[in-house]
């Protein structure tokens, strides 16, 4: 039986590399391997969607998006979102209640989104790339 050590090394700030450049294998500081690009180290942008009781755009779709919050800072107002960006409803979008926050990461943050809720009432959405 053969045995194969891999290293690996960890960087607080990730390396830029260039085309045809080589690197260790990149691990977290708790030495697990990192295996994809993780949300940590997005900048966030924060914005407010202002809701009307119908069926309305959340967010466009954007393949550079790393993630998107949504949080409903209102105590009474009901709302909902739709991350497929089909029509939303209230009873078949994925609820949002009074003070909730929800978060969508990877490729499924990369979708066009869709919100339905109490007309008037804000929602507040961050979105990482």
């Amino acid at each position: 039986m053969h045995q194969t050590t891999i290293g690996g090394i960890y960087n607080a700030t990730p390396p830029t590399l260039a085309d045809n450049q080589s690197n260790w294998l990149r691990v977290d500081s708790q030495g697990l391997l990192i295996t994809s690009r993780g949300e940590d180290g997005a900048t966030l942008t924060k914005s407010a969607v202002t809701m009307t009781g119908a069926s309305g755009v959340l967010v466009g779709a954007s393949a550079a998006r790393l993630s998107v919050m949504v949080s409903n800072p209102a105590a009474n107002a009901v709302a909902a979102i739709d991350p497929t960006g089909g029509t939303c409803s209230l009873t078949a979008g994925i609820p949002i209640g009074p003070g909730a926050t929800i978060e969508i990461t990877g490729k499924a943050a990369q979708s066009a989104m869709t919100q339905i809720g109490t007309n008037t009432q804000v929602l507040t959405v961050y979105v990482g790339a």
